[in-house]
């Protein structure tokens, strides 16, 4: 058993400690952190069964904010016992997850409180820490016998019984079996007077497809929740019946309230990739943030580039702009420090294509395929988006399937278990609508070529261009087209300018030069004759 004790307050610390050794804690099996800043260190040097800190309400809630971003970074061990001290009734943020048994002591307190706590602590991270490894494993069936174990041998404490109750639901709804999470929450929410089982309850008829049951529910005891939960519910059903615009609009409510949770940061980035709004994603991505991890901030700001950069080209061809920015920072981010190999390349991929240089963007992306992307969600997506822009459609499949089997270090809400699995899905409709899409323009603009409708050829091919900028072969068309007449209401300095992109392009292929190249000189000479200063600046004939 290992204990760590975050306190810097002396007398505190030494109430607690003596405590604890009252209860059979040797000095091996107890850890101080009496300086913030040495906690990282400490809890990558081992797992701990259990963790003490104070929660400083005058403080902006610190304790609990130090737990939820000790488990978004993955520092906490599964089955972990916390004890959070001077806690008020309404920490509805706390735990950081279910994955835990959360444990509060009242501030000031007397000797036989503190006595029955401790004496609570030390029992019941005895019993429970045998679940670390299987939680760890996600072995959840594992995990759950464990639990039901626990609760038939230990039925007479009646302490431990909610706790027990509560872990073993939580692990019925991350196997995905709703039918018994159902059955187990519906028990507990005649058995235990919390809000937790109701929650449960909800999530499993959700998991099950029961969403108008799951709504009575919810309407029905709406006045026994308290309004965080009420909220958190309200945005799963929502989310259910993907009413993206008004899940945001919950969502919002609960990030004013919690704006400094990463579980509301990460799930408002994950929506708002479903409401295709960059802007919403990536001012969530900058809001979050790490007060007691300090180390972890310039990891977190390439992350959030990673994020600028997929999406600067998921959704549409970026401004010159964007492209300006995304290149300074690129080249900061190359000389302060060294990127993972897989995320270098994908980055310095983009930035070539962004140079219309997709030929060498795609030699690089074939030395760096996606089976050898690290297991990060993030890669992963930027892997996709570039695969997708530079016109590689089976590439980004493959990256897409390595996102849908992606695992977090720590095992996921099941709210953002449903946001992240509606992303794929979102995202693998949206490949294969572009290929459809692909297919039509190109069937289109022949269909007007072949009729002699040049005009309406020319703006198909233009959007063709505009939509799938890689495609030597249709940026070969428009500049063939180019030649039988103008974008209609176009002037010449703007025809001047797609040119000079058309160029960009097809110089920069080897492949399409090797075979054109006579011709492609031959079209551009002409088409350049028209826009001479000196010409006219009316179109071809």
């Amino acid at each position: 058993m290992q204990i760590l004790l975050i306190a810097d307050d002396a007398m505190l610390s030494s109430a607690l400690s003596q405590g604890l050794s009252d209860h059979g804690v040797t000095p091996s099996q107890l850890t101080y952190c009496k300086e913030l800043s040495t906690l990282p260190a400490l809890m990558r040097q081992q797992p701990f069964d259990a963790i003490i800190c104070r929660q400083y309400r005058h403080q902006a809630h610190e304790g609990i904010r130090l737990l939820q971003e000790a488990h978004y970074l993955g520092l906490l061990e599964p089955g972990c016992v916390l004890l959070l001290l001077d806690g008020d009734d309404e920490l509805l943020h706390y735990p950081p997850s279910e994955l835990y048994f959360p444990l509060r002591l009242s501030m000031p307190f007397n000797t036989d409180q503190l006595t029955r706590c401790l004496h609570e602590l030390v029992l019941l991270t005895g019993l429970t820490r045998h679940l670390a490894a299987p939680m760890k494993l996600r072995e959840w069936r594992l995990a759950c016998s464990l639990c039901e174990d626990l609760l038939y041998q230990h039925q007479k404490n009646k302490a431990l019984g909610p706790l027990l109750d509560r872990v073993k639901g939580y692990m019925l709804l991350q196997e995905q079996d709703h039918f018994q999470a159902t059955q187990h929450y519906a028990m507990c929410t005649t058995e235990h007077d919390a809000w937790w089982p109701r929650k449960g309850l909800i999530h499993a008829l959700l998991g099950l497809n029961k969403l108008d049951s799951a709504r009575k529910d919810l309407t029905r005891n709406q006045e026994r929740l308290p309004p965080t939960i009420q909220l958190e519910l309200m945005l799963a059903c929502l989310m259910h019946e993907a009413q993206w615009e008004s899940a945001w609009e919950v969502l919002g409510k609960l990030l004013q309230k919690q704006s400094w949770s990463p579980e509301w940061c990460q799930a408002a980035i994950l929506l708002a990739l479903l409401l295709k709004d960059e802007g919403k994603a990536l001012e969530q991505a900058n809001a979050l943030s790490l007060r007691f991890f300090s180390e972890h901030k310039f990891r977190l700001s390439i992350e959030n580039f990673v994020l600028n950069a997929s999406l600067a080209v998921l959704w549409h061809y970026p401004t010159a702009a964007r492209i300006s920015a995304l290149q300074q920072e690129f080249d900061y981010l190359s000389k302060a420090t060294t990127l993972r190999a897989h995320e270098a390349a994908l980055l310095q991929a983009l930035m070539l294509g962004l140079d219309y240089r997709f030929d060498d963007a795609i030699v690089l992306l074939a030395k760096h395929p996606p089976d050898t992307a690290r297991d990060n969600h993030l890669t992963q997506l930027l892997g996709f988006a570039v695969s997708q822009f530079c016109g590689l459609p089976h590439h980004a499949q493959r990256y897409l399937a390595k996102l849908g089997q992606y695992q977090a270090k720590v095992a996921p809400s099941p709210l953002l278990q449903q946001l992240f699995k509606q992303v794929v899905i979102d995202l693998k409709l949206q490949l294969d609508r572009r290929e459809q899409r692909l297919t039509y323009l190109r069937q289109e603009r022949q269909r007007a070529s072949a009729s002699g409708q040049h005009q309406l050829a020319v703006q198909y091919a233009m959007t063709l261009q505009e939509e799938f900028p890689a495609l030597p072969g249709d940026a070969w068309q428009l500049l063939e087209l180019l030649q039988l007449c103008w974008p209609a209401g176009m002037p010449a300095p703007k025809v001047a300018l797609l040119v000079d992109r058309l160029e960009r392009r097809l110089t920069h292929s080897a492949t399409f030069m090797e075979h054109h190249a006579d011709a492609y000189q031959k079209t551009l000479l002409q088409i350049r004759s028209h826009l001479h200063p000196k010409s006219s600046s009316s179109p071809p004939n």
